[in-house]
């Protein structure tokens, strides 16, 4: 009798936990409709959803390996590295760039993969190191200076407007968030890598090759840097060579925060997205109202630090693993 109550408590904290993403985003849009009214208008929810939309491909993309209990601190270096090497080479766009940008992503999450597999070191430590090697990359090409873009047939790509109102970064960014979506839910891939997150040892002994899959995860967490990073020189109309240490923080804040567990097993991409959407709200609210940005990220530490306690104390899998 006793063990039922203890189980009916921890899975009613379970349901507010899996909640409370979405009551928090209502919450922070209520907030700042009432203290700006303006917030709540068309025209700035489509500055936000175009701000988001790199983060969302982004974080989209480290969904995979955390669903899987391993972490991918690379991403933000690798973005500005694949940005610099595809500007460097071709510096007014077009559609080689485009290829050579998302070619460096899939390569670059397929070595991050193979290097955890093959030297069977914890995935922090790894990307970690890749992290500097990416920043060395993109510094070493230019000192660190972004590399402007000129090309307005490229610039197209995120400013442009096939819908009337709704900017082309949103349309062809939640096209490539959809299908990411549909790999994850529908296939075979999406499926073992959640539950490879959930009990590997379970999978092991099924017969499930967990290092391929492991690998496939960072390859397409590399993936969706790749097409993260050409709408985002899209959008700066530029090759930024300083912004990696900005999306990595905002990204793990944006997936822990939208309810996917760095213990692995859940969550998935549109917890990702409510995660993004309620930074980007809310980065976009405190700059309405004058908060600075050292408030902000204070803020935003002390958030992702209740997120994951919340996590810990809402499940059994508590325990964080640094080994995978």
């Amino acid at each position: 009798m006793k063990t039922d109550i203890i189980k009916k408590k921890k899975f009613n904290l379970q349901k507010i936990v899996s909640f409370l993403p979405f009551i928090l985003l209502g919450v922070v849009f209520l907030i700042f409709t009432i203290l700006f009214p303006p917030f709540a208008r068309f025209r700035n929810i489509m500055g936000i959803l175009s701000v988001s939309t790199v983060f969302l491909l982004v974080a989209s993309g480290e969904t995979f390996p955390i669903l899987m209990g391993s972490i991918d601190l690379s991403i933000g270096m690798m973005l500005c590295s694949s940005a610099i090497v595809g500007a460097y080479f071709f510096p007014y766009g077009g559609p080689w760039m485009i290829l050579i940008v998302l070619a460096m992503g899939l390569v670059s999450g397929l070595v991050n993969g193979l290097l955890i597999v093959t030297l069977k070191l914890p995935s922090f430590i790894i990307t970690l190191a890749m992290m500097y090697v990416f920043r060395g990359l993109a510094t070493s090409i230019t000192d660190g200076y972004n590399i402007n873009i000129r090309n307005r047939d490229f610039t197209w790509l995120a400013s442009g407007k096939l819908i009337p109102e709704v900017p082309n970064i949103i349309l062809f960014g939640f096209i490539v968030f959809f299908v990411f979506v549909i790999i994850s839910k529908k296939t075979k891939i999406g499926l073992y890598i959640r539950a490879i997150g959930s009990n590997e040892e379970s999978m092991k002994r099924m017969g499930i090759n967990v290092n391929k899959y492991r690998v496939i995860a960072f390859v397409f967490s590399g993936l969706l840097n790749g097409f993260g990073c050409v709408l985002l020189c899209a959008y700066l109309g530029m090759a930024p060579a300083q912004l990696g240490d900005k999306y990595l923080f905002n990204t793990l804040i944006a997936v822990v925060v939208g309810g996917t567990s760095i213990a692995g097993g859940v969550g998935g991409l549109l917890r990702t997205f409510v995660g993004v959407f309620l930074i980007g709200m809310f980065d976009n609210g405190m700059n309405l109202v004058g908060v600075g940005s050292n408030v902000q990220n204070i803020v935003k530490g002390l958030l992702l630090i209740a997120a994951i306690s919340l996590v810990i104390f809402s499940t059994k899998r508590g325990k964080i693993s640094l080994t995978k």
